[in-house]
This record gives structure tokens, sequence and C-alpha cells, in this order.
């Protein structure tokens, strides 16, 4: 019996809901309704399967990333977008998972950590510049130093500790954290675009 060809987004799903260290490799095989040996035919240590795991979720992501240069008509719809997709792929991590990846498998925590402080900084810096150069966003902010801010903005997210005692969706934290941060670059142009874009796009966290 071999592995189904949607194995590894199967398999991602219960790391992100479990964690990477409750969930065994006998779990799996009994989630996948398979033998623990046809894992290992194709995966020979759990670590090359949760390097193939975190190698398919960044790759989706940078897909994503790069469709929306494409479909985005401006800025700021490409800042809703990203803020919808974001938003998505958070709520299904688990600070388990985090906490697992960074302590069993350090070297795979670096890899995640890379793509977000390179390409994801990357991604939002030019995507700062574009709104400097369509009016929407404010042309005295340093693209390099916000994106750097909504890096961080993302940890808080990530972080349970630091809203745990507020007892609040993670939706309702997320869309205070982008309101107030869009209030804090846009234009008053590119506020009324946000504004109006928002509820034409049906954002929804």
């Amino acid at each position: 019996m071999s592995l189904a060809p949607n194995h590894i987004t199967t398999i991602r799903d219960l790391f992100f809901r479990y964690g990477l260290k409750s969930m065994t490799m006998d779990e799996l095989a009994r989630q996948l309704g398979c033998s623990k040996k046809t894992i290992y035919e194709q995966y020979p240590d759990k670590k090359i399967l949760v390097h193939a795991v975190l190698g398919g979720f960044l790759n989706e992501h940078r897909s994503e990333m790069a469709a929306l240069d494409q479909k985005a008509n401006n800025a700021i719809e490409k800042l809703i977008s990203m803020a919808a997709i974001g938003f998505q792929k958070m709520k299904n991590l688990t600070p388990t998972i985090l906490f697992d990846l960074q302590k069993t498998y350090p070297e795979l925590w670096m890899e995640l950590e890379r793509y977000r402080q390179e390409e994801i900084v990357g991604i939002f810096k030019r995507l700062i510049k574009r709104g400097q150069q369509e009016g929407l966003f404010r042309q005295e902010i340093d693209p390099a130093i916000v994106s750097i801010m909504h890096l961080q903005h993302t940890n808080l997210l990530l972080d349970p500790i630091v809203f745990g005692d507020l007892n609040r969706p993670l939706a309702t934290i997320f869309h205070n954290i982008i309101e107030v941060f869009v209030c804090g670059i846009a234009t008053p142009k590119g506020l009324q675009l946000w504004n109006t874009a928002k509820v034409q796009m049906k954002l929804r966290f």
C-alpha cells in the first residue's frame, strides 16, 4: 500500500492540530490508514517527514504571494489579500507545533525563521514601496523599518502569552492589529480605499 497523493497535506493538518511531538509515526500511520513501514519507505525518519511538510507549507505560501502580484490592482488590495491568507495560516498554527519545531528540530526552525525574516519581510517591503508609488502609503515612512514592524506583529499573534489573558478570539486580535497598523501607514486616499476595499473584497477574519 502506498501513501495517498495528498498525504503531505493530511500530515500537515495533523501536525498543526496536535503538534509534532504528540503525533508519533504510529499515530500518523493509524490516521493515514497505512502501516508505519509504508511511511518509512518514503520518509526514513521523522525529521525528513517534518522537513517535507515545512517545505510544502513554505512553497505553498510563496506561490500564494506570487499570485497576488498578478491579481491585486493596488497595494491596498494586495495587503488585504495578504492579511486574509496570513490569518488563515496562523489560525491553523498552534503554539505547540512552533515550540516542538524550535526545541526538537532547531535547524528546521531556523529555516522557517529565515523565510519569515528574509522573504516575508522582503515581500512586505516591496508592498510598502508600491503603496508609496501609488500614493496610498505615506512617503515619510521607511519601508525597511515598517516591514520589520509587520513581522513583529505576527510574532505577537503567535505568542500565546501576550494576549492570553484577554480571552479574545484570534480574529478579533488580528483585526485590531491590522486596523491600527494600516491607519499608521496609509494616506487619506489609502485609508479611504482600505475601508472600501475590505468590504468589497469581503475580508473576514
